[in-house]
């Protein structure tokens, strides 16, 4: 496994992620097979151990790990379900709330060209610095905000965002606008946390720092399994409860 580069301007979370998921995808940590604890890399690399959850939880977040209460991650099954998986491939805010309901409004917060960050273009596979489109939108349930949620769209894809006036008032759907622009979902991954909600995601909610609160990150690729929607949405389940279809495998 590779060393960490101090000099690097690449995040320590970032290199200590790739050089995990060059194992992963080398066979040298095979399906299955435990992930190093958080003291071992901590050793291993001399990074922090918060530098080192965020890397194991960026694993987690794309796919390539499963945490397991009380015993740590694991090198997930190819195409193995990661936990509990939201029906339907439309986002949370399509899937959740359905655009046209009265009692549903959409205040679109900020909308336009930034440079993603690292765990997004990690998600996106697309090369660091890149300018992507970002949306960010706070959803109301009669007046009361619900949701607060942020997508990333890559180069070759903001441009379809940017032209969709509607997604950017917040009168239409962006999983419309992406499907018109010829992005259609063949699948997703989505990872669900319960966190507090932080002061940012709080005042854009009007509610308390330490509320609790549902994070849902999800990364959507085409059939070709290219990724081309990030999104994290903050969800209060207590205006808006979240319900998850199950069914058995055959």
């Amino acid at each position: 496994m590779k060393n960490i580069e101090r000099a690097s301007p690449v995040p320590y979370y970032v290199q200590l992620y790739e050089a995990l998921l060059s194992s992963i995808q080398s066979g040298e940590l095979p399906a299955g097979q435990k992930l190093p604890g958080e003291s071992e890399l901590h050793r291993t690399f001399a990074l922090s151990r918060p530098t080192v959850r965020q890397a194991l939880d960026m694993l987690e977040s794309n796919g390539y790990a499963q945490k397991v209460a009380r015993r740590g991650y694991f090198v997930a099954e190819p195409d193995a379900p990661q936990g509990w998986h939201i029906e339907g491939l439309g986002g949370f805010l399509e899937n959740g709330l359905l655009h046209g309901d009265p009692s549903v409004t959409t205040t679109v917060v900020s909308s336009g060209e930034q440079r993603l960050p690292d765990e997004v273009t990690t998600a996106l596979r697309i090369p660091r610095k890149s300018i992507g489109f970002v949306l960010e939108r706070v959803r109301s349930v009669d007046g009361q905000p619900a949701l607060f949620s942020t997508n990333w769209t890559p180069p070759g894809v903001a441009g379809v965002v940017a032209v969709a006036t509607g997604v950017r008032e917040g009168t239409s759907s962006l999983t419309a606008a992406l499907q018109s622009g010829g992005y259609q979902a063949a699948g997703a991954r989505r990872v669900m946390h319960a966190v507090a909600a932080g002061p940012v995601i709080a005042a854009h909610l009007r509610i308390p720092d330490t509320t609790p609160m549902l994070r849902i990150r999800s990364t959507t690729w085409d059939k070709s399994l290219v990724p081309y929607d990030y999104y994290e949405t903050w969800l209060r389940t207590d205006i808006v409860p979240l319900a998850v279809d199950a069914r058995v495998m055959t």
